[in-house]
């Protein structure tokens, strides 16, 4: 008789089995960064199997256009059935505060993209939660920020200050809470409106500094971490910047965003950072 038993799903013996057979990927949404995520990795043959994509009813039909029909599923239980390896969330972080927890459950990896769900104290601790349980482990994702392993790596000594500063074009802010707190119409000069913690800038810009969480989860945390927010009428895409004062030595990062205009789908390191660690799963030699 053959035994049942198997290995857990994130044991050595599991991982390495996944390696050997490839891994399968799921996502959860389907927008811009879900879609060039599937389109990067089909077919290519140092990624893993997308094996499914979990939508909304309402874009079952067209993303079985894309993908195939097989491959779409508006069952979390079902989509969760499929004994994925991993899951990408690029939905909402409302999806991700729903998903999450049940994700890592069902013993795949989760890598979130949503991060604004790591303001609200309550879903934090749930998600945290939900990986100190496992199976499955959460990955975040260095996203726009391109590295955040200094900061993870600085916190084996000395880590005694982090800031994050985001500098968006003025038209960017348009819309949002930073109308509130300056005159966007009267500024000339780079002009910083709030500067707090990430936990609270993420509350009152959850669209705008995603990957300010990231930054905060691995280095300090989100209410230990600073952010400042600035409207800069000298530039035209997003500017990201990480400073942070660390027994190693002193870390300064920084990231531009791309020249392009205003609404369009620039090519960017957040769903980069996300097919990266996908195609590391697959790798033989791990960066």
């Amino acid at each position: 008789m053959r035994s049942g038993w198997r290995p857990p799903r994130n044991s050595p013996a599991m991982t390495a089995d996944a390696a050997r057979r490839g891994t399968r990927f799921g996502i959860i949404g389907f927008g811009r960064i879900g879609r060039r995520i599937a389109e990067r990795l089909a077919g290519t043959q140092d990624a893993p199997e997308l094996a499914g994509v979990l939508v909304s009813a309402e874009r079952q039909q067209a993303v079985a256009g894309i993908v195939g029909e097989e491959r779409v599923f508006t069952d979390p239980a079902v989509f969760l059935g499929l004994g994925l390896d991993v899951v990408v969330e690029c939905a909402s972080a409302a999806a991700l505060a729903a998903l999450g927890p049940a994700v890592l459950a069902s013993g795949a990896d989760l890598m979130p993209l949503s991060l604004a769900a790591f303001a609200d104290h309550v879903v934090e601790q749930r998600l945290r939660t939900a990986a100190a349980t496992g199976p499955g482990r959460l990955e975040i994702p260095a996203g726009a920020m391109g590295s955040i392993e200094f900061l993870a790596a600085a916190r084996e000594d000395v880590l005694s200050a982090v800031t994050f500063r985001a500098a968006y074009p003025v038209e960017r802010w348009r819309g949002s809470a930073a109308e509130a707190m300056t005159d966007l119409a009267g500024v000339t000069a780079p002009t910083t409106f709030l500067r707090t913690s990430v936990r609270e800038a993420v509350r009152q810009f959850p669209r705008h500094i995603n990957v300010a969480v990231g930054v905060a989860l691995a280095g300090l945390g989100l209410d230990e971490t600073t952010a400042e927010l600035t409207a800069d009428p000298a530039i035209t895409q997003a500017r990201f910047e990480v400073e942070a004062i660390a027994g190693p030595g002193p870390v300064y990062l920084r990231v531009d965003g791309r020249d392009a205009p205003l609404g369009s789908d620039p090519i960017d390191y957040t769903t980069f950072s996300l097919i990266r660690l996908l195609r590391r799963r697959q790798a033989r030699i791990m960066i």
